[in-house]
């Protein structure tokens, strides 16, 4: 795809509008959590119930199906959108952001033994843009 389709890609609003917005959010997410179990997840500090049904999700084959997306290419087009938009910071944001207080205290923990804070100021910088 040439730099002109992916931009006409990206002017045209995506077919099925909620689940590229499902998909978006879904792909943003850590791949090692996907199929966690639920008390996992929890442990973690997961407790959005929209994120904890998309991680029951494992695969794209999987992600399509659950959401009736027949034509294969789809995913693919709608990666090629993803892409042509930027990426996903701003859905990575958008979950990781909610664990902060649990990355902070293990930040924490980790700096008062070491005295090394550098994965903390990486953090502030992922999730508030610093």
């Amino acid at each position: 795809m040439d730099s002109n389709d992916a931009k006409a890609t990206a002017a045209r609003p995506p077919y099925k509008k909620r689940e590229f917005e499902s998909y978006r959010l879904w792909l943003s997410m850590p791949s090692v959590l996907r199929g966690q179990p639920r008390h996992v997840l929890e442990k973690m500090g997961l407790d959005d119930e929209a994120a904890l049904s998309l991680l029951e999700i494992r695969s794209q084959a999987e992600f399509a199906r659950r959401f009736g997306i027949e034509d294969p290419g789809t995913l693919s087009d709608w990666n090629r959108r993803i892409e042509a938009e930027g990426g996903l910071m701003p859905e990575i944001r958008t979950w990781a952001v909610r664990l902060t207080p649990n990355v902070v205290l293990a930040l924490y923990r980790e700096a008062t033994r070491t005295g090394r804070a550098a994965e903390m100021k990486a953090w502030m910088d992922i999730t508030e843009g610093q």
